[in-house]
């Protein structure tokens, strides 16, 4: 029987290397970071098959929290299309895969726009954190399956559905042909994941601050908060790369059933229009994000940092 490489601890999976001092990260055309939107477009089981709910308060059917993510996809999904069109917003859709087959007016609004699709999971009440690998592995190849089957293309990345994950998912990534994984936010810049295999697989920044559910759903912040700190937030990387010449990554992480609301139309179009507005900018798709740092950058970042750590040693 062949044995099963064990995954990589914390340790092997990341090299830290601080970003003062790294090899120069650069976009292209000098643009000094690179903007990507991504909406959460997401499905939810009205019982799930392992139980859980929307908001974890019941046991489902919880008919509250279900209800208000579904109107996301009915009603709000196009209300919010209506921003992105306007400020032609390149997208990287955090997709629940399920809606490619069940819900094909949504998969061919994305198609129409050129949006990416970044594997959700299948559906958002499904974590992947107890799978064993031959079952994670399925669910990978699955989630390729339905993407190429009803998109047309192959995934590039996954944010974890629930942000659930083992400590093997980038491994199988990688022998699944994924390049990018949006669930470590542990950076301003993509970074090098080591993997197994030896196969090349980079962090994406994903955001939790810039996101409407903590800020909006949770907190209860108004609508001009989220403006807010998406321009401070924006500013500051854009004066930092000026500053260092390192140029970084910022995500607008949104959800239809959140920022769909009629409240919250002029609330985006705003945000979109500030993003428009700064020629200092790339707004642009999370996987040419990656396949820039990849082809540009990834070599010389891993390099660098295994180069400190065996100088630590």
């Amino acid at each position: 029987m062949t044995s099963v490489p064990a995954p990589l601890g914390t340790d092997g999976r990341l090299v830290y290397a601080p970003l003062p001092g790294r090899p120069q990260v650069t976009w292209p055309d000098g643009k000094l970071v690179a903007v990507w939107h991504a909406p959460n477009v997401e499905h939810y089981d009205y019982v799930p098959p392992g139980g859980g709910s929307p908001a974890g308060r019941v046991a489902a059917p919880d008919v509250q929290h279900y209800m208000h993510r579904d109107y996301g996809n009915r009603v709000a999904f196009w209300r919010m299309l209506r921003a992105v069109d306007a400020y032609a917003i390149p997208s990287t859709v955090s997709l629940s895969l399920t809606l490619l087959e069940d819900d094909p007016e949504i998969r061919d609004a994305m198609k129409e726009r050129d949006w990416e699709v970044m594997s959700h999971g299948i559906s958002n009440l499904r974590p992947i954190y107890d799978l064993d690998e031959a079952a994670e592995s399925a669910f990978l190849a699955q989630s390729q399956e339905l993407t190429r089957t009803y998109y047309g293309a192959d995934l590039k990345g996954m944010l974890g559905p629930k942000i659930s994950g083992t400590d093997r998912t980038a491994d199988l990534m990688v022998e699944h042909g994924m390049t990018y994984h949006a669930d470590w936010i542990h950076d301003e810049q993509p970074r090098p994941l080591r993997t197994r295999s030896g196969g090349r697989l980079v962090s994406m920044p994903y955001s939790y601050m810039l996101n409407d559910v903590p800020l909006l759903h949770a907190k209860h912040y108004p609508p001009s908060y989220f403006v807010d700190m998406v321009t401070a937030q924006i500013g500051r990387l854009v004066r930092d790369a000026e500053r260092d010449g390192q140029a970084r990554v910022a995500c607008i992480a949104t959800h239809p059933f959140l920022s769909g609301q009629p409240h919250m139309l002029r609330a985006l179009s705003e945000i979109f229009a500030s993003v428009r507005d700064d020629d200092r900018l790339w707004v642009t798709r999370a996987g040419d994000i990656a396949d820039h740092y990849l082809e540009h950058h990834y070599d010389a970042q891993l390099a660098h940092a295994e180069s400190l750590a065996e100088a630590h040693r």
